[in-house]
Formats: C-alpha cells, structure tokens, sequence
C-alpha cells in the first residue's frame, strides 16, 4: 500500500468516527425555540394518545458512545489505518496460515492412512468415499458435472470409455497431473490423402461400414504409426 492510500484510509476512518460524534453531540443537544420536554408534538391518536417531544434516553446516548469508543479501540489493537498493524500484529494472513495448518494436522494421519490403502479397497471404505464425493463437488463438479456425466468439451466419468485407461493408477495420474484434450492439425504431417485415409479407418471403427476398404487399410497403418 501506498503511503498516500495510507494517509487516506486513516483520515477517512477517524473523519467518519469524529462525525458521528459529533453528529449525535448536535442533536442531543437541546436548541433555542424548540420545545420542552413536557410539550407535545401535537400528534394525537385514538383522542388521546399524545406524542411528547423528549431527548434520547441517556442509556441510548451512550450505547453510541459506547460504539465510538469500541470502534477506536478496535483500530488501535487491529489493522484499520492505512498501513498500521494495530498493537497485537494480527495479520488475516497469519490467521489463515494458522487456520490451514490446524486443519493440516488434524486429518495428515487420515490422508496417510488413505495414501496407503490401494484405491480398489479405499472405495468399499464409506469415510472415503463421503470425502472423496465432497472433494469431487468442491472441485470436479464444475467441469464434469455433479452427477460425474461430463458436459459439452468434458468426459463423461460414468461409463466404460476411457480416452487415457481406466486403470485406478492411470486415474491417479489424470487427477494429479490432467491430460492435454488438444490435438495438432495432422494434414502438414500426412497430407490431404493420408488424412482421408486414416479418417476412413477411423470411420468404421464403431463398426460402420467403409466404401473404400483400401482406404482403411491404409489408414490402419498410418493410425498405427
């Protein structure tokens, strides 16, 4: 922060503390020509139902003043002023690494213990699972959906079609290091015919027929390749 964004907080801060101060002193102060406590506003309900014009109770005068003194006791043990860290040195950082780090200790002898378990016997493990479903919607979901069935430009994870293998190792590896889905123009490699080569094998792949079996075989090796 900039010593003039500094200097700016902090005057903005106490200006706005100062105003309130003084804003309640002026209207709880009593003025010439108003009238007296005992008068009434002239507001009548139900015939005799009157409106006094008093002061703010006392009590009620003070919770604001209360409220100042609070508010200034708070920006001298707290960050508030510009680049002043308050007495204490608390710091939203320091609380968060605090935070992390309890949290960290508190579930490293469960993580290790699930680090340790093959994953086919971690997913008859119903703890497990219930973490490994909270992880997947905090960060999955939104790519391959809450039901895990892919959106458009994302896999579906629910059948059998693995782009990678579905081996539970080959999954590890796709969750900790992704996978590149981007794949290069092929015609300055294989030219105009050897892409409609190898599109043809690749047609009849789902078991539809090609109408140019040559073709196919061509493409086969050059898939291959």
């Amino acid at each position: 922060m900039s010593n003039f964004w500094s200097v700016f907080i902090t005057v903005l801060a106490l200006a706005n503390i100062v105003g309130c101060f003084l804003l309640i002193r002026w209207t709880a102060k009593p003025r010439p020509g108003e009238a007296s406590a005992d008068e009434t506003t002239g507001h009548v309900w139900d015939g005799d139902l009157m409106e006094y014009n008093k002061p703010m109770p006392r009590w009620w005068l003070w919770l604001f003043y209360l409220t100042i003194i609070f508010a200034l006791g708070y920006l001298v043990l707290y960050p508030g002023l510009g680049k002043f860290q308050g007495l204490l040195g608390w710091s939203q950082y320091d609380a968060y690494e605090e935070q992390v780090a309890e949290v960290e200790q508190r579930v490293a002898p469960l993580f290790a213990e699930y680090a340790a378990t093959p994953i086919p016997a971690l997913a008859e493990n119903s703890d497990a699972m219930d973490t490994g479903r909270r992880l997947f919607a905090n960060n999955c979901a939104v790519c391959h959906g809450s039901d895990a069935r892919g959106a458009t430009g994302y896999p579906n994870l629910t059948d059998n079609d693995w782009l990678y293998g579905g081996a539970p190792e080959t999954i590890t590896q796709t969750i900790l290091n992704g996978r590149s889905g981007m794949m290069p123009g092929w015609k300055p490699v294989l030219g105009e015919d050897g892409v409609k080569e190898v599109a043809a094998y690749v047609y009849q792949l789902n078991g539809r027929t090609s109408p140019n079996p040559e073709l196919v075989e061509a493409g086969k090796e050059r898939f291959a390749a």
